[in-house]
């Protein structure tokens, strides 16, 4: 893996003691804020009552009639319901006349961009994709653009409606060749990646989310059509069994060699929005960008790992954990937990894991809580596959007093699995005895813990509270008192076990009527590290 880029957005961190929670801010709605004028055409004279439904009907009629001649914009700015069957009627129209499609199709893009800019049919060939972006980033600088950021209400299903529309339309062209013929999605994708490297924010935003959705989509094409791939190569091999060159051969090779030529096509143009767009707006001066770009990278990795699931992505994933915006650093810790959370994924994550662990263990004390809890279940993923030396949990071990407590629970669920439960120990977990064994075994070890803190009685108390809600053994009255009684002086609890197990057991029973175990705002020293 090549070295990390200047970090100048890395994070500097602060102690836990006197975190405040950075807020959040989600990704902001694109909408479109452009009107539809409707007329209203009413006569000048009252009609008969009798008359009433045939108006009714024939308004019926023209609002169908105006339906099939809105404009792809329209049908996007609307309930999105339509959107389906307009692609349908829009590939269609591109199998018969190829340029008149194309250039409504690319006018849409422009106006989904907030500008009003038409592209002429008989001029499609013959103009430079540069000239069209400069004439466009000049209406930006005229104030001749909508702000989506900005838009109305009425508007508030636009940028989902535009990414369905999108899908919808790779889907449909994938049946009739037109995702394949390397004309349409090659000027589509090429000003798509011009304007997501223009100045203005608007043009951007949109290009890159209509570009990191038209990968998803890919992506969905590939998988069906690897499918079929294999199919085909299961029916070729079976086939060359009983008559090597017959006709039949033949038409199974023919098809194989189609269907590869069309992933090679879809692929290459992934790869050209990676290259062309995710690599520059992952690094984007605009949070919501940064973050897009990230969630969409962790989805192009878990569902297409045939490609995706290489250092050559994964990077971006590591080193986009200092990013300065929280939900930046969130939605690479989400995208990393998905990938761990798949078995076959972890082979090939060898390499990032030595080279990022670290910084994923310290994001377990992020200044952003949601950042640190997500943090602490991605460490915990880590531990399920030994991938963490214990050594380096230390200072997890700390959090177990911390001021959140959603970062306190966290940690308690990640202690009772890896250090009471043992639930990552391959050889301890086949090894379990019977229910009564296992809670003792699990009161042992949380004693151990326990002694860690047995200098501050409030300390032990925040430990056990931590805990309580994953440890059953906590519950398991009979078998504590059973452990204060025992005679056998091997077994006997010492001084400091005893009054643990003691403090254990009376805290159990509140925490069991509802009662709370530690004080709801924090009144103790703080303590530095």
């Amino acid at each position: 893996m090549e070295d990390e880029p200047e970090p100048s957005e890395r994070l500097t961190r602060r102690s836990k003691r006197t975190r405040t929670q950075a807020r959040v801010t989600g990704t902001n709605i694109i909408e479109d804020e452009l009107e539809e004028e409707r007329e209203d055409v009413s006569d000048d004279f009252e009609e008969p009552r009798r008359k009433a439904k045939r108006n009714r009907a024939g308004e019926g009629a023209a609002t169908t009639t105006h339906k099939l001649d809105q404009s792809l914009i329209e049908v996007i700015k609307g309930d999105g319901k339509e959107i389906p069957d307009v692609v349908i009627r829009w590939v269609k129209q591109y199998e018969r006349n190829p340029k008149s499609a194309s250039a409504e199709l690319l006018t849409m893009l422009f106006e989904a961009c907030g500008a009003k800019y038409r592209l002429q049919e008989e001029y499609l060939d013959e103009t430079a994709v540069d000239d069209v972006v400069v004439t466009l980033v000049n209406l930006a600088k005229k104030g001749e653009v909508e702000d989506y950021q900005n838009s109305k209400r009425e508007f508030k299903n636009f940028k989902d409606n535009l990414l369905y529309f999108w899908d919808n339309l790779v889907s449909e062209c994938k049946n009739g060749g037109a995702l394949f013929d390397q004309l349409l999605f090659d000027k589509c994708l090429d000003y798509i990646i011009a304007l997501s490297c223009t100045p203005p924010r608007v043009y951007r935003l949109v290009a890159s989310l209509m570009g990191l959705q038209l990968v998803t989509s890919f992506i969905n094409v590939a998988k069906v059509l690897g499918s079929h791939r294999e199919t085909a190569q299961r029916q070729l091999n079976a086939e060359k069994k009983k008559k090597p060159d017959g006709p039949r051969v033949e038409s199974i090779n023919k098809r194989l060699s189609t269907t590869h030529e069309k992933i090679t096509v879809t692929e290459e143009m992934m790869r050209k929005i990676f290259t062309g767009l995710f690599v520059h707006r992952y690094r984007d001066i605009d949070p919501d960008i940064r973050m897009s770009c990230i969630e969409s990278l962790g989805v192009w990795v878990l569902s297409y790992p045939s490609l995706f699931l290489q250092d050559l992505y994964l990077k971006y994933l590591g080193w986009t954990l200092n990013d300065k915006s929280a939900g930046v650093r969130k939605a690479s810790v989400l995208a990393l937990q998905n990938l761990y959370e798949v078995e076959d994924n972890v082979p090939s994550l060898n390499l990032f894991t030595e080279r990022f662990y670290k910084r994923m263990l310290e994001l377990a004390d992020d200044i952003d809580i949601s950042v640190a809890v997500c943090a602490i279940g991605l460490v915990k993923q880590l531990l399920r596959h030994q991938l963490v030396p214990d050594e380096e949990l230390g200072s997890l071990y700390d959090l177990l007093i911390d001021d959140p407590p959603d970062i306190r629970h966290a940690i308690g669920a990640l202690v009772y699995d890896h250090l009471i439960a043992q639930k990552f120990n391959d050889l301890q977990s086949r090894s379990t005895g019977n229910a009564g064994d296992s809670s003792k075994v699990h009161l042992s070890r949380m004693l151990q813990i326990l002694k860690e803190f047995s200098t501050d009685p409030i300390l032990s108390l925040y430990v056990i509270d931590d805990v309580w809600d994953y440890m059953g053994a906590m519950k398991d009255w009979d078998g504590i008192i059973t452990m204060l009684l025992e005679d056998n002086p091997s077994a006997e609890l010492n001084d400091v076990d005893a009054t643990n197990l003691i403090r254990l057991l009376s805290a159990s029973v509140q925490k069991a009527v509802g009662e709370r175990i530690v004080p709801a705002t924090d009144n103790r020293k703080q303590h530095f590290y």
